[in-house]
């Protein structure tokens, strides 16, 4: 056991035992994590705020080896919206690949809540996917159609579209949810078709 992985668990007092024999909030380990990255990326958000409060006084925005911040290891908003609301973090920072938080999370297209929240306080508007309304709405036809009257299967991605598809059909907000979820799928198979063409590049 180290205070990194004390601080991914969530146990604030075996963290304070490390921070009394000499470690910080700021304390790295061979990449450069912190235990305010550990807190911060497990949601811990009770660990995260004692960790950049005194006596602790760790910085929120501090960097990894690879220059991310605690924001871009987040993985959900409302533990973003305390690093940026109460803890003074910067979501403009960018990392070693020049990619802010929102930029990251966008490319993984997981965490939708926290892609919406990071656009919002980015102000960002969503980007023209090349398709209408019309066309949008069609999706969300097809999606219903598929997961109303697709047969079982066995396939891992199957699987798991369809239970994505159950949540968001079955959550609080399904259209708009359902919404987004089209924009990322569209969005990643743009990617995925630019991907041949930057490589030719390099």
């Amino acid at each position: 056991m180290n205070i990194w992985i004390a601080a991914s668990d969530g146990r604030a007092e075996l963290v304070e035992k490390f921070l009394s024999e000499g470690f910080t909030a700021e304390s790295k380990d061979p990449n450069g994590y912190t235990p305010i990255h550990a807190a911060a990326s497990y949601g811990h958000i009770d660990l995260l705020r004692e960790l950049c409060s005194a006596p602790y006084s760790g910085s929120v925005n501090v960097r990894d080896n690879d220059g991310d911040t605690p924001l871009h290891h987040c993985e959900d908003a409302n533990t973003a919206r305390v690093i940026l609301e109460e803890l003074g973090g910067d979501a403009k920072l960018t990392n070693n690949e020049g990619k802010t938080a929102l930029a990251v999370c966008e490319e993984d297209g997981e965490f939708t809540d926290l892609i919406q929240y990071l656009r919002g306080v980015s102000g960002q508007q969503e980007e023209p996917l090349g398709i209408d309304s019309e066309q949008l709405a069609q999706f969300k036809d097809n999606l219903r159609y598929t997961l109303e009257n697709d047969p079982e299967t066995d396939d891992p991605q199957s699987i798991e579209r369809r239970q994505k598809l159950e949540q968001i059909l079955n959550g609080g907000n399904p259209e708009q949810d359902l919404e987004n979820y089209i924009r990322d799928l569209v969005r990643s198979q743009l990617l995925a078709d630019d991907e041949p063409s930057k490589r030719r590049k390099d």
